[in-house]
């Protein structure tokens, strides 16, 4: 077998990386590194998660590869951050989380027994608690550990999980598209009265309800609207270069114009049996 090239997946390549934030953190290295807070790096590190999410998506190993280490020099320039402020050491938050995930594994390093994943993350919920209560603190509440920091619609599919894991939920699809259009009829009823206050909750209750179909469909709403915008993106992006071919602008065209290259550009994706069809 050939010898890996010298530091590459050692944790040597771990150390000199470091080494390398920690002198961009000197007095002698990048301005901009020195200036950035904790605050900062961590939205830039949400930025690159997502970035991360896109390569995974597609299927891009070497994207993924180059992503995850953009991904990584942000983590570990969070922990030196921290250190700074006179937190833990990087050791130290790696020995940390290597006890505690061993701690929460009971069926995999103890002698407990889990049959499933809902198991397994039952067992997780469970010592969780016990450790909140072994340090006088009272345990959190089901939904009180949720980030307010999530994207809303994965905050609103993370709570219905939660609470679906525990017994509270629906017993079929239908009940939950009846609740979609039950709700869809109180938006009317506040659409006409005008009050924006009003009509903002019952819009939020419509968009809570439909993530709650795609969850109960087995399908990730995030993803679904994802999707959607994508293909919105394309077909008008074909609009606006149909018009660019003709010389004119979007705001020179008609309504009923950008409406007939939009059905044009729908067409383009689709044969005449619905499949996607060539360029």
């Amino acid at each position: 077998m050939a010898p890996k090239p010298e530091g590459v997946g050692s944790i040597e390549t771990l150390d000199q990386l470091l080494e390398t934030l920690r002198f961009l953190r000197s007095e002698h290295g990048c301005p901009w590194d020195r200036a950035q807070s904790l605050e900062a790096m961590c939205t830039y590190l949400i930025d690159e998660a997502y970035e991360l999410q896109d390569a995974a998506h597609a299927a891009q190993d070497d994207a993924c590869a180059e992503e995850l280490g953009d991904v990584l020099f942000l983590l570990l320039s969070v922990a030196l951050m921290l250190q700074e402020r006179g937190g833990p050491e990087v050791g130290e938050i790696a020995r940390r989380t290597r006890e505690k995930i061993i701690r929460r594994h009971p069926h995999v390093f103890g002698a407990l027994q889990a049959q499933s994943a809902e198991e397994g993350a039952r067992h997780w919920r469970d010592i969780k608690d016990a450790e909140a209560r072994a340090r006088g603190e009272a345990a959190p509440l089901l939904l009180d550990t949720l980030p307010r920091s999530l994207p809303p619609l994965r905050r609103a599919l993370t709570v219905q999980r939660r609470v679906a894991a525990v017994g509270f939920e629906w017993d079929t699809a239908e009940q939950v598209r009846q609740k979609i259009v039950e709700e869809t009829a109180e938006l009317q009823e506040v659409v006409q009265s005008g009050e924006k206050s009003r009509i903002t909750d019952e819009l939020g209750d419509i968009l809570f309800s439909v993530v709650n179909l795609g969850r109960f469909l087995g399908v990730d709403p995030e993803a679904a609207l994802h999707s959607t915008v994508s293909k919105f993106v394309q077909r008008f992006g074909r609009v606006e270069e149909a018009l660019r071919a003709q010389g004119r602008s979007l705001e020179e065209a008609t309504l009923p114009e950008m409406d007939g290259l939009w059905e044009e550009a729908k067409r383009h994706e689709t044969g005449p049996s619905g499949t996607t069809g060539g360029a």
